[in-house]
């Protein structure tokens, strides 16, 4: 009996399974490259949770695996590598038997979780080129990229000055001042965004409004959300204003009655000829630079738009004339404006050619060799604009004008002062000072450059800009 006893202990004995013990951080440290030790911690039923360490070319790797057979085939994909803390692409041994406990629960149902995984991931990967062509496309479709698109609408039409204006309008006041907007589909673009952007410019809490930089600003906004929402249908349309999907003109709905009664004023302030000396000796008084120049240059030129006086090119300057071109009003092309180069004007581009010499012209920062560019960046309007405000500020503060005075009162005393003092006629100063040539017979029969009217009235005007040097403001206008 004891034999038997004896001999059935043995043979249990031989054929006993031991279940291994519970993996811990220790042993797994311990792991040598080679060997493989399972989980007991993960109930057998569906396949059981191992890990290995292998040997590579960069030393070893610690991964762990799960084995688990079906129809006779044993199967052992990664489950991924391990990592004693938490980290990216890395699962903890917590975090490994809670994916064992998932797979076993899958397998038990009949699925196969490794070629589930490989689905996801693809599911994953196709989901994320999918988000990538979306945030492409939403890129380009953006509202940065529809104002873009409108500022080249406006080269491909010759107004370089309304492209170059509205370019710089919209990146100090949109693009830099609301990037997250600028970012947004133009199609997201509601009146309230518009609001917002103008607000910046006017709102309530602005100490310093700039009410006319804010009119320009929904007006060329306005202009860019009709050219994209005309596009579909305009067979004219440039084909990269097309596709925005809008339904409207958030810019347009925004109401500018209020802003353009504040703010759109036709200007009254017109200097004196005292008040014009003081002024010119002051500027004469400044330090050299660009800015200086275009001011003193727009006087020497009767007025001219300071705008399209900037964009100025050496190519444009030849031995005794030069050209600006007039892209105001609604023409398809600028009209060229043809001006002589009187020795007031050739001291002044001599100046400007020292300034920015023609070698550094011809960079790629200055393709189209700007006169009035310093370091390949051309002079905004916005820059001389200030320095008169500087000035009218000191001229106030010195008792040399009776009011202060901007920008765009200078073209308007240059004009003045030539109808009143010097007696030339609304034509001869229409044509010098390229405005209000809006009647059939200037646009279309009288296409002569009126150089000799033209060299006349600067030449006289110029001489008296030397006697107006001279004038002080008197005491009883002071006052």
């Amino acid at each position: 009996m004891d034999r038997d006893k004896n001999s059935a202990l043995a043979v249990d004995a031989a054929v006993r399974r031991t279940a291994p013990k519970s993996l811990t951080t220790a042993a797994i440290s311990a792991l040598k490259p080679g060997r493989m030790l399972a989980d007991g911690a993960v109930r057998p039923g569906a396949g059981s949770l191992k890990i290995r360490k292998r040997k590579t070319a960069q030393g070893s790797v610690t991964e762990w695996i799960y084995e688990w057979s079906r129809d006779g085939v044993t199967r052992r994909p990664s489950l991924g590598r391990y990592s004693a803390t938490e980290a990216e692409n890395c699962l903890t041994l917590s975090q490994a038997r809670a994916v064992a406990a998932e797979w076993q629960v899958s397998i038990k149902a009949g699925s196969d979780p490794a070629a589930q995984r490989l689905l996801d991931r693809e599911d994953t990967r196709v989901a994320q080129a999918r988000a990538i062509a979306d945030h492409k496309t939403s890129a380009e479709r953006s509202l940065a990229s529809m104002l873009a698109t409108y500022i080249e609408a406006l080269r491909d039409k010759g107004k370089t000055d309304s492209a170059y204006d509205a370019q710089n309008i919209f990146k100090n006041h949109v693009l830099l001042a609301f990037p997250a907007f600028a970012e947004l589909p133009a199609s997201a673009i509601t009146p309230e965004h518009v609001s917002r952007i103008l607000g910046r410019l006017v709102g309530p809490g602005v100490k310093d409004k700039i009410g006319r930089t804010a009119l320009k600003l929904r007006s060329y906004m306005s202009a860019a959300f009709n050219l994209a929402l005309g596009a579909s249908v305009d067979p004219m349309a440039p084909n990269a204003a097309a596709g925005f999907g809008l339904l409207s003109n958030p810019a347009a709905a925004v109401p500018a009655t209020k802003m353009a009664q504040a703010f759109n004023r036709v200007g009254e302030r017109s200097l004196a000829p005292e008040e014009l000396g003081a002024y010119l000796r002051h500027l004469d008084a400044m330090p050299l630079s660009l800015s200086r120049i275009a001011l003193q240059m727009q006087l020497a030129l009767g007025g001219q738009r300071m705008q399209q006086m900037l964009r100025l090119k050496q190519s444009d300057v030849h031995r005794t004339t030069f050209d600006l071109y007039d892209g105001k009003g609604r023409r398809a092309h600028p009209r060229k404006h043809t001006l002589p180069i009187l020795p007031e004007i050739k001291t002044l581009l001599d100046t400007l050619r020292a300034l920015n010499p023609p070698d550094a012209l011809s960079s790629q920062k200055n393709p189209e060799g700007i006169l009035f560019a310093l370091d390949g960046v051309p002079l905004a309007p916005e820059t001389p604009s200030d320095m008169v405000k500087r000035i009218s500020r000191a001229l106030c503060a010195a008792e040399k004008v009776t009011a202060p005075f901007r920008g765009g009162d200078i073209r308007r005393t240059v004009e003045t002062l030539m109808a009143g003092r010097l007696k030339i006629s609304k034509d001869v100063r229409a044509q010098t000072l390229s405005h209000g040539l809006t009647g059939v017979q200037d646009r279309h029969y009288d296409k002569d450059a009126h150089l000799d009217a033209k060299t006349e009235t600067l030449r006289a005007w110029n001489d008296y800009l030397a006697q107006v040097r001279l004038l002080e403001i008197s005491t009883e206008a002071k006052s």
